[in-house]
């Protein structure tokens, strides 16, 4: 029923940059939110768990509009 998959190093790359990316754009939404309210710079620290999570949420939404470009491509191949 299941069966074992590998990745390979271009795709683990790849995946990393996304999330790399995601995580480069929570961090600099924290810091203009700090300049924004001039809170003390160490919310950069206090705060990660927050950009952490948006992190996430960033990368979710990737996943998401990637899967439907999938199937939209596979759509219009089809015809």
């Amino acid at each position: 029923m299941f069966r074992d998959t590998t990745f390979k190093a271009a795709n683990k790359k790849r995946e990393l940059i996304i999330f790399g990316a995601c995580f480069a754009a929570a961090l600099i939404l924290n810091v203009m939110g700090i300049i924004k309210h001039q809170s003390p710079a160490r919310e950069l620290v206090t705060q990660l768990h927050v950009v952490l999570f948006l992190t996430l949420v960033f990368y979710g939404i990737v996943i998401i509009l990637r899967v439907l470009y999938y199937m939209i491509s596979r759509l219009w191949i089809r015809k």
